[in-house]
């Protein structure tokens, strides 16, 4: 029995690709690319570069603070995976640009922390003993007493 339903004649590719929330009997979430083979004879998708979404929230917040995402299997380098259609509850296609937009970023981008290029335009540049040298100087001086000053 097929689950999906055949395309029709006049397309002329036998699959269909697009981003989508796939809910696993496991109870796992993944944000992927879906690829559908409507010429296979098997039940299954192709699923490329998955990532798990996670909510970031503080203690006692019923408001997230943001999503964290991360690779849905994190030992291996293969980026494509294939699912049989019965360890899958429900998949839902996402239509949204930010979402589309964000999932693009991360398989682009990868999983590595990114730092920006520091330059002047940031602000001063010192090391941290000029810095302390400079904090230090600032209290110690006549300036910076917490007394008022007195009027000669």
């Amino acid at each position: 029995m097929k689950l999906f339903r055949s395309k029709s004649e006049d397309n002329k590719e036998p699959y269909d690709e697009f981003i989508a929330t796939v809910k696993l009997c496991s109870g796992e979430e993944i944000l992927t690319k879906v690829i559908v083979d409507y010429s296979s004879e098997e039940e299954q998708i192709i699923i490329d570069n998955p990532v798990v979404c996670s909510e970031v929230r503080t203690a006692g917040a019923s408001i997230p603070l943001g999503y964290k995402f991360e690779p849905w299997i994190k030992m291996s380098e293969e980026d494509v995976f294939i699912l049989n259609l019965d360890k899958v509850i429900t998949l839902s296609e996402i239509k949204d640009d930010i979402v589309i937009k964000t999932y693009t970023n991360i398989v682009e981008g990868g999983f590595k922390r990114t730092h920006p290029d520091i330059d002047r335009s940031m602000g001063y540049i010192n090391s941290v003993d000029n810095a302390r040298e400079i904090i230090e100087k600032f209290y110690k001086s006549d300036s910076a007493s917490k007394e008022p000053k007195k009027d000669l």
